[in-house]
């Protein structure tokens, strides 16, 4: 019998006993999914599948975490571990049962924007993943725990979380693709034109919440090449070079007695006063009040 495919958040929503505590607002991070959930033990009431590749990333689980999973017609029963992912595919099925309550995260990726994070003209049928039952990751650990203070905080870059993502989809396809990429390696930075293009945009639209996509489309190039020769031409990742010229921004507005620091944060596209608050003084050493009264 075929899976039941699940195609709206509302279905896949239905196959836990819980909303979730924290999730991204649809596929708003490169076409990029994430949500935190916890779970109680149980069982999935079907065998499901979704359009989209999904990474199960084990954050919270007591010592004795076993579970009974069937994985595209593949049945195992495993100890599962903090630390652990499984790989779905989109398309395939997966049924689990589970005895012990425990904290996990769903990354789940768009096909096509999956290949994208490499080659600006892949669609969802470029790159495959292979289907994997529990499997220690380290770096999905990392940057999943990452994404996840990011929706702590309540005040996510979209740069940064995109810039993080796209770390995560070519460790994907590096990884756990039929096909594995070969990476180009290249020197020299981004061609001074398109650098100037870019560097051009990003100070015109401090104010906005910029995202990889957007530099990416002006420099003709995939995330994950654009992230490494913006690097090179710069010395920051983009993000981090963002980060900068905003805070560079709030200071020259730092001189205007007439201007709140509140409204200065908005203006140079920090979320609210306590984000400028932490990356000016980061970078700097004091607060914007202290930089003021200087």
């Amino acid at each position: 019998m075929a899976p039941q495919i699940l195609t709206t958040p509302e279905q896949v929503d239905a196959v836990f006993t819980a909303p979730p505590l924290l999730s991204t607002v649809d596929f708003c991070w490169r076409n990029t999914y994430v949500d935190c959930r916890w779970e109680p033990p149980g069982e999935t009431p079907a065998e499901v599948a979704t359009p989209w590749h999904a990474i199960v990333l084990f954050t919270q689980l007591p010592d004795t975490a076993v579970a009974e999973r069937c994985i595209d017609g593949q049945f195992k029963i495993e100890r599962v571990h903090p630390g652990d992912i499984l790989v779905l595919p989109a398309g395939v099925g997966q049924r689990s049962r589970w005895n012990v309550p425990g904290e996990f995260m769903n990354l789940v990726f768009d096909p096509a924007a999956l290949g994208r994070s490499l080659d600006e003209a892949a669609d969802g049928t470029t790159y495959e993943l292979l289907p994997h039952f529990a499997t220690q990751d380290l770096l999905v650990l990392q940057l999943g725990l990452v994404l996840r203070r990011l929706l702590q905080t309540g005040t996510p870059s979209r740069l940064y979380a995109e810039s993080l993502t796209t770390t995560l989809a070519v460790h994907l396809l590096q990884t756990y693709a039929t096909r594995k990429p070969r990476l180009a390696t290249y020197s020299g930075g981004l061609a001074q034109a398109k650098l100037q293009r870019v560097i051009d945009y990003i100070h015109s639209h401090l104010d906005t919440d910029l995202s990889l996509d957007t530099l990416t489309t002006l420099a003709g190039m995939s995330p994950h090449y654009f992230a490494q020769l913006f690097k090179q031409s710069t010395g920051f990742a983009p993000h981090q070079y963002v980060i900068r010229c905003r805070v560079e921004r709030a200071k020259a507005l730092l001189t205007r007695p007439d201007l709140a620091i509140a409204d200065i944060a908005y203006q140079t596209g920090f979320a609210n006063q306590s984000h400028l608050n932490r990356h000016f003084k980061r970078l700097l050493g004091i607060t914007p009040g202290q930089w003021r009264q200087r």
